[in-house]
């Protein structure tokens, strides 16, 4: 079997398993809201996975999104573009903690490395937050910055449209800590327990 023809066989295969997420999701404890971020997480895992995959196989990488988005649309996914691709996998690399929610019984055999985190724990977030919310954080390179908006989000129980208007008005800018950013964001944190009742 030619590379091409190993790359559709392991595209259906990919695609077959994001469609089947709804099914196993469905199954599980977690809100509908929670559901909808382990399935936004999952897509994103797959569409990395796949891009390691293809990598290996030297596909370029026009031909390589190209072909998954075609392929996604033909399975019925006709909302996805290259754009909202890359957004999943943003979600996923950003958010790597997210794989301690997927049910057992979905099969990711890589390994997920997850780092210690600044700001608060993966699990409040994952209760109070909306797939919007992580979407949009998702985008962010500094970790500052980012861990300073899941807390203020929490915090001012903020919609994901008021959030990305703030964001649009520089909130960060004109409220974020302006020295020993780290330490600042680990007290806000702290507070923002302490408020919820949590320590």
């Amino acid at each position: 079997m030619d590379p091409i023809a190993l790359y559709e066989q392991k595209l259906h295969q990919t695609i077959n398993s994001i469609l089947g997420i709804d099914g196993v999701l469905a199954k599980t404890p977690y809100s509908n809201t929670q559901i909808e971020i382990l399935h936004a997480w999952l897509v994103g895992f797959f569409i990395n996975d796949y891009e390691k995959y293809l990598s290996k196989n030297a596909l370029p990488f026009d031909r390589k999104n190209l072909q998954i988005t075609t392929q996604l649309v033909s399975e019925g996914m006709s909302s996805i573009s290259v754009e909202v691709l890359s957004q999943y996998k943003t979600l996923y690399t950003k958010y790597l903690e997210l794989y301690h929610f997927v049910p057992a019984s979905v099969d990711i055999t890589q390994k997920v490395n997850t780092l210690e985190r600044l700001g608060l724990q993966i699990e409040l977030l994952f209760n109070r937050l909306e797939v919007g919310h992580f979407f949009i954080l998702s985008k962010m390179r500094s970790s500052i910055k980012k861990a300073f908006y899941e807390i203020t989000i929490i915090q001012n129980s903020w919609s994901v449209p008021l959030f990305q208007e703030n964001i649009d008005n520089y909130y960060f800018e004109q409220n974020g800590p302006e020295y020993d950013l780290e330490e600042a964001i680990e007290q806000m944190a702290e507070t923002t327990l302490h408020q919820l009742g949590i320590q």
